[in-house]
């Protein structure tokens, strides 16, 4: 607590005589916005057009996914056809190296699989190396 340098007693404010002038509230009182139910109105309808515009873009979009996904089912044979072609042509190849590599070995089957075993195995029929043709 602090005290003052000399003992006077201190002195309070006090309000004007006659008090204050009154205040009249009705003309600071202005528009004050839409009422709760208007705000709750238009946030309603924004939402629900948003969720409409999103099911209109979900559904375009699966359609266009479908197009792409039959577009790729009628290209599979297609492309399946070119990938055995290819097969069989770097098989043929590769036997007829082998073939020549192998002439001079006794006993040797050019094609014969180096499994023994009924399964069927796919033979590695790419180059390791993509520089060698």
């Amino acid at each position: 607590m602090s005290f003052r340098p000399d003992n006077r007693p201190p002195v309070q404010d006090m309000p004007p005589r006659g008090g204050f002038p009154s205040i009249n509230l009705n003309l600071r009182k202005g528009n004050r916005g839409p009422s709760g139910a208007v705000i709750w109105g238009v946030a309603t309808t924004a939402i629900a057009f948003g969720f409409y515009r999103v099911c209109q873009y979900n559904k375009q979009m699966n359609g266009e996914k479908l197009e792409e996904r039959r577009a790729r089912y009628a290209m599979a044979p297609i492309l399946q056809a070119e990938e055995d072609r290819w097969y069989v042509e770097r098989e043929n190849g590769i036997l007829k190296h082998e073939a020549e590599i192998m002439k001079d070995v006794r006993g040797w089957t050019v094609g014969e699989s180096t499994y023994h075993s009924d399964r069927w195995v796919n033979r590695q029929v790419a180059q390791l190396n993509k520089n060698l043709k």
